[in-house]
């Protein structure tokens, strides 16, 4: 009669004593397998294939990159075809007439910078560096394209002129 429940009552699935070098580990039937890298004590639980003795001598130096060629069957030779070379294929979308989608969520201040930047350009002439320069950051719309006077600028310009008035004074 078992007064407790506790471990002690019930057998476990397996023995949890190791006995020799195979058979019965800590954690349950070991694969006769004597070299499992990284680690026997499941410290990695999916092991790539490449890692076990018995993986497949096509997975050897497998990286996952699709070949550029095939190994020819009568000479065991590499052939590179062209064709198989990836290539990126981008439209040209200079004259398309279409927007793009904007969603009927968009901030209305959006439609407003644009008309208040658009009043700077008229006034200006139509010169848009000079729209530019005499407009805050805020009311740019759309935003000037960063180049690296831009960020040389933000990011370096005022620590350049405090160092010289500096070394002037």
């Amino acid at each position: 009669m078992v007064r407790h429940v506790t471990a002690t009552c019930f057998r476990a699935p397996w023995p949890f004593e190791k006995k020799g070098s195979t058979g019965w580990r800590k954690n349950g039937p070991v694969v006769t397998e004597s070299h499992k890298w990284p680690g026997q004590q499941k410290e990695f639980p999916e092991l790539s294939p490449k890692f076990l003795g018995a993986n497949f001598k096509q997975l050897w130096r497998y990286t996952g990159v699709a070949s550029t060629g095939f190994n020819d069957p009568k000479t065991d030779d590499f052939v590179h075809v062209p064709e198989m070379v990836p290539e990126l294929v981008v439209p040209d979308l200079a004259n398309f007439e279409l927007k793009p989608y904007v969603s009927y969520k968009t901030d209305a201040k959006i439609e407003e910078r644009l008309r208040n930047f658009d009043k700077k350009l008229t006034k200006f002439g139509g010169n848009e560096k000079a729209a530019i320069a005499n407009s805050k950051e805020t009311e740019l719309w759309p935003p000037p394209p960063i180049d690296a006077k831009i960020l040389f600028d933000f990011f370096y310009a005022e620590k350049i002129r405090q160092a010289f008035e500096k070394g002037k004074k």
